[in-house]
């Protein structure tokens, strides 16, 4: 997974070649980092939106140096990380048994939101809030890293979140409350993916 390359000399590996060792190495990383699932399918999701995240993440005026290790690290500033953490935040809501189709406005505003105003839940808070605010600044300066950086900090948001909190506690009205943050950065995460052309995975 050594394999290094300059962003100006990419195009002498070929898109289709970098696509295909993408999903190769996909496939490798999951395997080494013990996720289980279809493991074809989910490592051309992965590797090629490993390669698309990391492309629109550097500045458009600014050349990188490209290596795999970075491009599907699972634990760094990487699509397979914000992917992962959309599976987990995913995982989350069906072990909670909850039907993401009947969330609506209505849940929010019945919801006791005095249980999601710890420091992490609220800086999650936070972050989501401004999530329009960065695909707006992206849209007006032609910059997609905008949208990466920002999904990348709600990914890392909702990972704090997740370590700091009990989620699915036996108290009902702070386990909802927590189930709709944890929803709301899922959501926002699979909406910066998408506006990347990035699929986001419910299970990895």
């Amino acid at each position: 997974l050594g394999l290094c390359f300059d962003v100006d000399a990419a195009g002498l590996i070929g898109a289709l070649g970098v696509v295909g060792i993408a999903v190769s190495l996909g496939a490798q990383q999951m395997i080494e980092n013990l996720f289980g699932g279809v493991l074809v399918s989910l490592s051309k999701v992965v590797g090629v939106g490993a390669v698309l995240f990391q492309e629109l993440s550097a500045g458009r005026i600014k050349d990188y140096s490209f290596t795999w290790d970075k491009v599907l690290n699972f634990d760094g500033e990487t699509g397979p990380y914000v992917q992962y953490t959309h599976a987990r935040a995913a995982s989350v809501l069906r072990n909670a048994g909850v039907d993401v189709e009947k969330l609506s406005a209505e849940s929010l505003k019945n919801a006791d939101l005095s249980f999601v105003l710890g420091e992490s839940a609220y800086e999650l808070i936070k972050l989501i809030y401004r999530f329009p605010e960065a695909v707006l600044k992206a849209a007006e300066g032609y910059e997609p890293s905008d949208i990466t950086r920002h999904i990348v900090d709600v990914a890392q948001g909702f990972n704090k979140f997740y370590h700091d909190e009990h989620i699915l506690v036996d108290n009902e009205a702070e386990r909802s409350a927590k189930l709709l943050l944890t929803f709301a950065a899922k959501q926002t995460i699979k909406n910066g993916l998408a506006l990347l052309g990035v699929k986001a995975p419910e299970k990895m």
